[in-house]
């Protein structure tokens, strides 16, 4: 009976071992192949990018139909964009009960500077005083 069980076993662990084995691939692309049909093909179905104030002067790739929510930025800031056509920029607020981030949606290719203001905080007669991020965001057609 042992020497039974011990067989069972033994085999239930080579075939479950060419299983993992057939399930994996050392092939990167099917791995990516793989992950992109899980995600979908609508970019306005993965997962918000986020975007912090380290995205201060650096630049944003983003999809058309991807979309951005902003991470730290004070209360009260307005999010402007230079292109709505491009990206458009949602401020935060409320409605009822439900509260919303601000947030940015990439609408067609194309590049649009983002810059968040604090609209508490004087601006000098340049403007840049009151800005607290500045990026741009570079869309290109899935």
């Amino acid at each position: 009976m042992k020497r039974t069980s011990a067989l069972v076993l033994a085999g239930a662990l080579a075939l479950g071992g060419f299983g993992l084995a057939a399930c994996s691939s050392g092939d990167s692309a099917s791995t990516s192949e793989a992950s992109a049909s899980m995600v979908g093909d609508n970019a306005g179905t993965w997962t918000p990018i986020s975007i912090g104030q380290d995205a201060n002067g650096t630049t944003v790739d983003m999809v058309v139909d991807q979309t951005g929510t902003f991470t730290d930025i004070p209360e009260g800031s307005v999010v402007e964009s230079s292109d709505p056509a491009v990206v458009e920029a949602s401020q935060a607020g409320t409605d009822g009960d439900a509260t919303f981030g601000a947030g940015l949606v990439a609408k067609s290719a194309g590049t649009a500077t983002i810059t968040v203001l604090d609209p508490t905080a004087p601006a000098d007669e340049g403007g840049a005083s009151n800005v607290i991020i500045q990026f741009e965001v570079n869309v290109t057609a899935p």
